[in-house]
């Protein structure tokens, strides 16, 4: 039986759709910005995000939270927690 929190809990394309209005909300804001939705393997999403953000060499990464709590954060090992040590750029984490 799978561990909770390895199943996504939104489809594919109610991912992209929240990636496309967060992306719409900048780019009306005067932001250029572009958005990438892609399923990853378990733990290794800030790993994919930093690279694609090097890659593109992007100035700055903006990212969701799930808003889980400091504590859960921590022990948990949240994403926007790994991005933020991790990335050579600034990050915003938007909840």
């Amino acid at each position: 039986m799978p561990r909770a929190g390895l199943i996504a809990t939104e489809s594919a394309d109610e991912a992209q759709a929240s990636v496309d209005a967060a992306v719409a909300e900048l780019t009306g804001a005067g932001v250029k910005a572009h958005g990438i939705v892609r399923n990853t393997i378990y733990g290794n999403a800030a790993r994919e995000i930093i690279a694609e953000a090097k890659a593109e060499d992007v100035s700055a990464i903006i990212m969701g939270s799930r808003g889980r709590g400091d504590l859960a954060g921590l022990v948990l090992g949240s994403t926007a927690h790994k991005v933020i040590h991790l990335a050579d750029r600034p990050v915003l984490v938007v909840r």
